[in-house]
């Protein structure tokens, strides 16, 4: 299998940055679509999760779930990335379930 060089460190560093800012500036723009919000949550893992507020403890506990995937189980690193994208997937699924709906809240005359 051919390994090539890995990327330069600038490369990574700017991808990680145009992720974060895809995910901000739809936030600001189109807040509270859950079709996108679980969109984002595939293509971008638990950067994707940054489109909902408070998503700080749920971006650390995905890192800490692939980090324990990488180092607890011989899987290569693609097949726990794969993980990570379902598992930050059915992460947002909850998060989005248990979102209170603010129309729901909404007093009826």
């Amino acid at each position: 299998m051919f390994q090539g060089a890995p990327p330069h460190p600038l490369v990574l560093l700017c991808a990680a940055a145009l992720c974060l800012g895809i995910v901000l500036m739809l936030r600001r723009l189109v807040p509270g679509k859950h079709g996108l919000a679980m969109f984002l949550a595939i293509a971008f893992g638990p950067a994707g999760h940054l489109y909902l507020r408070g998503a700080a403890r749920y971006v650390l506990l995905m890192y800490a779930a692939w980090i324990g995937l990488l180092v607890a189980t011989p899987l290569p690193p693609i097949i726990s990335a794969v993980l990570l994208t379902i598992l930050s997937a059915l992460l947002m699924n909850a998060r989005m379930r248990t979102k209170p709906d603010k129309e729901s809240n909404a007093p009826t005359s």
